[in-house]
């Protein structure tokens, strides 16, 4: 019973972390038409986040999620 419990708690616990991770990351500019890097100026915590703080800062386009290169942190990049 109690290696059943353990197999479950440790189940319950990969789910959990693949859910809370962020599968949204652009790690190049190849594939999606006019994305700048130029204005990705804080770390990105969530697409919907971004794009609110980008259209709120004044960037009409919004905003996404953006990674200049694979270990190069993730920022939002405002959209002109």
């Amino acid at each position: 019973m109690g290696g059943t419990k353990t197999l479950v708690t440790c189940f319950l616990v990969i789910i959990l972390a693949v859910s809370l991770s962020n599968h949204n990351v652009l790690a190049s500019d190849a594939g999606i038409e006019d994305f700048s890097f130029d204005n990705c100026n804080t770390r990105c915590y969530g697409s919907d986040e971004c794009n609110n703080y980008c259209i709120r800062a004044g960037f009409k386009n919004g905003g996404q999620c953006g990674s200049a290169c694979i270990p190069c942190p993730v920022k939002c990049c405002c959209q002109k």
